[in-house]
C-alpha cells in the first residue's frame, strides 16, 4: 500500500524526468553545431540539478559504464588533464564512443550524429581543456538543444535498459505495486535520502534483506518483495521529492514524517507544527469547527502520512497513516486545542518540536516513541501512552531550576484530554472543583511556595528546589512539615501592616484546599503526579492572573 501510493504521487509530479533519466548538476555543457563542429565550452557550475541526464539501472561503481550522451570528462575526452592515457581511461573513452554510436545506428537522429562527429574529429580542433578536470561532469548541446529531449533517443535508453533489466536477472514475476509481470529489482535503484536523521549519505534502502533470517522462499536482497524496477525507482523518486519539499514533511528528532494528499490539495502542516503562531492556529480552529471551508472538497480526498528513521543503510517505516483529509483538519485542530492552558500571558502554541524536547534533557535524548505519539495524536487523535507522561514527569523532577512549565503542563493536560475515558477531566485553567487528592495537593504545594517567597524576601531556594520530587510522588512525607513552616511565615505576612492583604488571600487559598484534603496520599502514581505537576501549574498561573489584574 506504502509503495504503491508513493508510486500514484510520482506520477502527478511534473518535474519528474523520464523513466531511467534523472536529472543532476552539471560542470559544463560542450557545445557543438549540426555539423559537428565545437563553438565552446559553458560553465553551468553554478546551476541546480537541472539537466536531463541518463540513469542507469543501477549506480555504477567500478566498473566501465558510460552514460549516454553526457558523462564525466574522463569518459568523454579520455584525459583533459597532463600526461597519456592511462589503461582505463581509453576504456571509458571507448565505451562512451560505443554508446554513442550504438545510439545513432538505432535512432537515425541528426544530432546525435553530430556528438558522434565531434567526438571522432575533435583533435582537430585547437581545445582548451585548462579549466576542466576530469571529474567534471558535461553534456553536449548540438546548437541549443539536448539530443537526451529527443524522443527517439529516449525510447532507445529505455527500451535499452529495459533489456539490461531482463537480461540481469532470472526473475520474472508479478510486482506487487504495478500488478504487471515484469523483472523483479534484486536491489532498488532509488536510495532514500535519510542523512538529515542519520541516514548513509549514499542513500537507504526502504526493502532489502541483508541475512538469512530475513530471507523467504529463497527469495534474497529486495526479492523479499517482489518490486519491478520502474515501480521501484517511482517509489524512492516520490519518497526523495517529499523529503526535498519543506511544505511536505517534519523532522522530529530521529523521524522525519511525509504527508501527500490524494488530489494534490494545498494543505501544509509543516508551518502549523513547526512553527504554529496563534493568530494563525486560532483561525484555523475557528474554520474546521465552524465548517467555513468546503467540506465536499476535502471530505473525499484521502491524506497520506509516512513515518520513517534510519538505521545504518536501511531506511525503516515507523508509521503509515492512511485517512482523509477532513479527519486530519478535526484532529489537528483537537490537538492545539489540549494543549491550550489559560494564564497571565498571551495564547500560546507549541512547536511539535519543542513539545518533545520538554521530555529530555538533550534534543538527541528525546525517545522516538514520544515523538510517534505526539505526532500520532495529532494527526489520528490516538491517545497519548504513559509513556509520554513518564517522561514528561521525570523530566520536571529532573530540571531543578525550570520544573513545571508551561509546554510540559501542555503536555500533561493533552495526555489526559486525549485519555478522556480514563475519568480525569482537566481544565484549560485552574478548577477549584476538582477535588482530585493529587491535584489539590498540587494546588497546595504552589501556596505555600507563594506563601514563602512573599514572606521571605530575596530567597533563591525555594521549597521548590528541595521538595518538588518527594513532595509530587509521596506527599505525607512532607507536607506536615511544609505547613508548620508555612505558619510561620503567614504570620510574619499579617504582622506587616504592608503585607496584611496578601495575608489574608493566602490563607484563604490554603484553606479552601485544605478543607478538601481528608489525608495526604502516602504516595502517588504516575498519573496523579502528573496531576500533582498541572495543579502546581495551575494554582501558580492562577495567582499570577490575580496578581495582573491587582487583585493580589
Amino acid at each position: 500500500m506504502i509503495l504503491e501510493k508513493l508510486c500514484e504521487y510520482a506520477e502527478r509530479v511534473d518535474d519528474f524526468p523520464p523513466s531511467h533519466f534523472q536529472r543532476r548538476k552539471l560542470d559544463w555543457l560542450i557545445e557543438i553545431d549540426e555539423s559537428g563542429n565545437f563553438l565552446n565550452f559553458i560553465d553551468v557550475s553554478d546551476e541546480k540539478d537541472i539537466y536531463l541526464f541518463t540513469d542507469h539501472l543501477l549506480t555504477r561503481t567500478s566498473q566501465v559504464q558510460s552514460h549516454l550522451l553526457g558523462d564525466k570528462a574522463s569518459y568523454v575526452f579520455g584525459n583533459v588533464e597532463d600526461g597519456e592515457l592511462t589503461k582505463r581511461q581509453k576504456a571509458t573513452k571507448e565505451d562512451f564512443l560505443g554508446s554513442v554510436k550504438s545510439c545513432y545506428e538505432e535512432t537515425d537522429n541528426d544530432l546525435v550524429l553530430a556528438v558522434l562527429k565531434f567526438l571522432e574529429n575533435y583533435n582537430d580542433y585547437d581545445i582548451d581543456f585548462s579549466d576542466i578536470s576530469n571529474d567534471d561532469w558535461m553534456s553536449f548541446r548540438v546548437n541549443g538543444k539536448n539530443p537526451l529531449m529527443e524522443t527517439k533517443v529516449k525510447d532507445y535508453w529505455q527500451n535499452k535498459q529495459e533489456q539490461e533489466a531482463q537480461n540481469r536477472t532470472d526473475m520474472i514475476s508479478e510486482c506487487m505495486v504495478c500488478g504487471k509481470n515484469k523483472s523483479i529489482a534484486d536491489k532498488h535503484p532509488e536510495s532514500i535520502k535519510l542523512a538529515k536523521i542519520g541516514g548513509k549519505g549514499g542513500g537507504s534502502l526502504l526493502i532489502s534483506a541483508n541475512k538469512n533470517s530475513f530471507e523467504s522462499y529463497g527469495l534474497k536482497k529486495s526479492r523479499i518483495a517482489p518490486v519491478c524496477y520502474d515501480c521501484a525507482t517511482n517509489y524512492g523518486r516520490a519518497a526523495n521529492y517529499l523529503l526535498n519539499k519543506k511544505s511536505n514533511n517534519i523532522t522530529i528528532g530521529d523521524l522525519v514524517y511525509l504527508f501527500w494528499t490524494k488530489e494534490n490539495q494545498d494543505f501544509n502542516i509543516s508551518t502549523l507544527f513547526n512553527d504554529p503562531k496563534p493568530e494563525e492556529v486560532s483561525t484555523y480552529i475557528n474554520k474546521v469547527y465552524n465548517g467555513d471551508w468546503s467540506l465536499v472538497d476535502i471530505k473525499s480526498d484521502e491524506f497520506y502520512v509516512l513515518a520513517l528513521s534510519a538505521n545504518n543503510s536501511r531506511a525503516i517505516v515507523r508509521d503509515w497513516i492512511q485517512t482523509t483529509l477532513f479527519e486530519v483538519k478535526q484532529n489537528i485542530a483537537n490537538y492545539f486545542v489540549s494543549m491550550e492552558l489559560e494564564d497571565y500571558k498571551n495564547r500560546k502554541f507549541y512547536p511539535i518540536n519543542s513539545l518533545a524536547s520538554q521530555t529530555a534533557k538533550d534534543f538527541d535524548d528525546i525517545k522516538p516513541i514520544v515523538s510517534e505519539s505526539l505526532m500520532s495524536y495529532a494527526l489520528k487523535g490516538t491517545p497519548l501512552p504513559s509513556v509520554v507522561l513518564v517522561n514528561t514527569v521525570n523530566r520536571i523532577k529532573a530540571d531543578v531550576e525550570y520544573r513545571v512549565t508551561k509546554p510540559r503542563a501542555a503536555i500533561i493536560k493533552m495526555y489526559f484530554v486525549s485519555n478522556s475515558k480514563g475519568g480525569f477531566k482537566v481544565e484549560n485553567k485552574l478548577d477549584k472543583n476538582n477535588e482530585n487528592p493529587s491535584y489539590l495537593c498540587g494546588r497546595l504545594f504552589s501556596v505555600i511556595e507563594t506563601i514563602q517567597r512573599q514572606a521571605i524576601s530575596g530567597i533563591t531556594a525555594t521549597i521548590v528546589d528541595k521538595y518538588y520530587g518527594t513532595a509530587s510522588a509521596a506527599p505525607a512525607s512532607v507536607f506536615g512539615n511544609l505547613l508548620r513552616k508555612a505558619q510561620h511565615h503567614l504570620a510574619k505576612l499579617r504582622k506587616d501592616e504592608s503585607t496584611r492583604g496578601l495575608y489574608h488571600w493566602l490563607d484563604k487559598e490554603l484553606q479552601e484546599i485544605m478543607v478538601k484534603i481528608e489525608d495526604f496520599p502516602a504516595s502517588l502514581s504516575l498519573q496523579d503526579q502528573a496531576l500533582f505537576a498541572l495543579g502546581y501549574y495551575q494554582q501558580k498561573a492562577y495567582k499570577m492572573r490575580r496578581r495582573i489584574n491587582n487583585d493580589l
